[in-house]
């Protein structure tokens, strides 16, 4: 099975469900409306959260009929830019262990050596689901393709919920000057705040909080 690396370049911004329409006409006017897809995110840790403890983001993506399991590494923040390494793995149902992610399909020799793999993966739980809508549309300017991405939705952890209602500007190829020029222009146009959470950070706050207030509900995942 192939596991896919990249270096995932992107930027981030939060968008109020007011600007949404006057943002979706400029997008539109700069590139191809891409289908709407409907996603489920769950993210996946150790009950000491030896994961988030190394910034590592692990999560199984649901939508239509398929199914990738995706492991996000410690990388570098700079305003609403992020530079991560990433692992990507396409999955059928019966790849899925337990419900929780195969961490034996990511290659041997990315994760830090104060992880102890057979150790890890017995011990993964779900800490919290991300359900959202991603509208996306696909830009080429300056040099350079990208797929902007408009999300919203709820981050779950327990019995508690947080909405979400962000921006994604994402290098698909290219120069990444292009991709800064053309995000740094629509940030100025609508006075975008940069988002400088990811959805995997806002969720474990989120689960911490669920945990700290006894509403903290941990699964194995969904077969």
């Amino acid at each position: 099975m192939a596991t896919a690396k990249t270096a995932e370049i992107e930027f981030k911004f939060l968008i109020k469900k007011e600007q949404i329409d006057d943002v979706k006409a400029y997008v539109e006017r700069c590139g191809a409306a891409n289908e709407t897809l409907a996603l489920t995110n769950q993210y996946f840790d150790t009950p000491k959260g030896i994961l988030h403890n190394h910034k590592i983001g692990l999560r199984i993506r649901r939508w239509n009929d398929q199914l990738e399991q995706t492991v996000k590494l410690a990388g570098e923040q700079i305003g609403a830019m992020s530079i991560r390494p990433e692992y990507n793995v396409p999955l059928q149902r019966s790849d899925v262990l337990n419900g929780v992610p195969d961490l034996a399909l990511f290659p041997s020799d990315i994760w830090p050596a104060s992880i102890a793999i057979a150790e890890l993966q017995p011990n993964l739980q779900q800490q919290f689901q991300v359900d959202f809508a991603r509208q996306r549309w696909l830009v080429q300017a300056s040099g350079a393709t990208f797929e902007v991405a408009i999300d919203s939705g709820a981050i779950r952890a327990g019995a508690l919920q947080e909405g979400i209602c962000e921006l994604e500007v994402e290098l698909v190829d290219g120069d990444a000057e292009g991709l800064l020029a053309w995000a740094n222009e629509l940030q100025q146009q609508f006075s975008l705040p940069s988002g400088t959470l990811s959805k995997a950070q806002r969720g474990f706050s989120l689960a911490a909080q669920a945990a700290a207030s006894g509403n903290v509900v941990t699964s194995r995942g969904n077969d």
